[in-house]
């Protein structure tokens, strides 16, 4: 380790490219993870923000929150289990404009009978359980589009007038902002075309733990993840974006060991007179290594700082979430397969006849 370091330390000019080009491809590969994740999050991030809740839907919903129904019957049912902190939920797709202003915004409704139980990430000074009928929150994103606390936005399908009372962060659902309202506004709005529409959730969620054993046949139980994997489009999106992240980190440590490789055929004359001096090979082996472990620590640290800090300057409407497991993950891994690529050039290096070398004739 100490002679590997030494001739980082004294020799800075023969590896600042290799550095430079670590950093590059560290750097790279955490903000693609970013995006990657920004990307899933706006298809499940306020599912996710509920927390490890289960969700008491219809049997013909096949877990997805839109397409149950529960009928007044599934409904007594549920209420005779006497669930911890039970609310309603009814996700509706619309669009709504603001007052007195032309073009319109797609938003997804996300009307619930209670707000005391559920997190929502308001913003400080509101509580979400203080909503009252005809208000709104509105994910943070509308700030961007000229929305402010106090604006009031119409409904385009049932033109009720809704007033914003506070932002939320992380409120998406299937690549859409959210806006929560209360049951008693989603009334309003359905009765416009409906008028004999009463509140009917399409899902009843619940912090207490239920299994199918509890419900009849025409209703069923999911937990958080499996909610998050039925939203349409969720599963094939986050498999195809990690896919492209590890191809991403894969290819960027191979050229790294291709970078190595050739490190190492300029250096064949110095290992061959380490040889000759007695040195064995596997403690020529533990310096090769150290020596791309340690440039590689180095490369991830300064890719992964520089990612960091420039994510509060990334604007608000761009899908980008950084995870600390992720981010650990990633390096870990990029270390691994940087040494293994590495490790390729001991190949050559064991070849090596230190009379041939020192005496001009080697590679």
């Amino acid at each position: 380790m100490k002679i590997a370091w030494n001739e980082i330390k004294y020799q800075p000019k023969k590896f600042i490219l290799i550095e430079v080009l670590i950093v590059m491809m560290m750097f790279m590969v955490i903000f693609l993870s970013g995006l990657t994740n920004g990307l899933g999050r706006i298809i499940m991030a306020q599912i996710d923000t509920f927390g490890d809740v289960h969700y008491i839907l219809s049997k013909d919903s096949e877990g997805v929150i839109p397409y149950s129904n529960l009928t007044m019957d599934e409904q007594t049912e549920i209420e005779g289990l006497n669930l911890e902190n039970p609310t309603g939920l009814v996700i509706q797709r619309s669009t709504f404009m603001k007052e007195d202003e032309e073009g319109s915004q797609d938003v997804t409704f996300f009307a619930m009978d209670t707000y005391k139980y559920l997190t929502i990430k308001t913003e400080e000074g509101y509580a979400a359980a203080d909503l009252a009928e005809n208000e709104v929150i509105l994910d943070e994103s509308y700030k961007a589009k000229g929305i402010h606390v106090g604006d009031t936005i119409k409904d385009k399908s049932s033109e009720v007038m809704l007033k914003v009372v506070a932002f939320a962060k992380d409120a998406k659902y299937g690549h859409s902002s959210v806006a929560f309202i209360s049951s008693k506004t989603l009334e309003e709005m359905r009765q416009k075309k409906n008028p004999n529409y009463t509140w009917q959730p399409q899902a009843i969620i619940t912090s207490q733990a239920v299994t199918a054993d509890d419900l009849s046949e025409q209703l069923m139980v999911s937990n958080k993840q499996q909610i998050i994997n039925k939203i349409p489009g969720y599963t094939a999106t986050n498999m195809i974006l990690k896919t492209m992240t590890w191809v991403l980190l894969i290819a960027s440590a191979a050229i790294l060991g291709v970078f190595f490789y050739i490190l190492a055929l300029q250096k064949l004359k110095q290992f061959g007179v380490l040889k000759a001096i007695g040195m064995s090979m596997g403690q020529i082996t533990k310096i090769q290594l150290s020596q791309v472990g340690i440039l590689s620590v180095i490369g991830i640290g300064i890719g992964l700082g520089i990612a960091l800090a420039l994510t509060p300057f990334l604007p608000v409407s761009m899908p980008f979430y950084m995870r600390a497991e992720d981010n650990a993950v990633i390096s870990a891994s990029f270390i691994v397969i940087s040494i293994i690529c590495g490790a390729l050039s001991l190949l050559k290096i064991k070849k090596v006849d230190p009379i041939e070398v020192i005496g001009g004739n080697g590679e």
